[in-house]
């Protein structure tokens, strides 16, 4: 499997190191291991940023799986 890196959220790889978070997640990491990794690697101020992000992507899962399919 290959990544894309942080899917709708490659603007923030701009400002943190957090693909290698991305590249995890997307090779089967949790949700929960996602953040651990976000909470390492971002400041404090954004991680709340981060963790509605994961919370958004979470909650929109099945749309993006459906949209996704071939």
């Amino acid at each position: 499997m290959t990544s894309d890196g942080c899917t709708g959220f490659q603007w923030a790889e701009w400002f943190f190191d957090i693909r290698h978070c991305c590249v995890v997640h997307d090779a089967g990491g949790s949700d929960g291991t996602l953040l651990d990794c976000l909470r390492v690697v971002v400041p404090l101020w954004a991680y709340a940023l981060a963790a509605f992000g994961v919370a958004i992507m979470t909650l929109f899962r099945p749309i993006y799986h459906r949209l996704k399919k071939p």
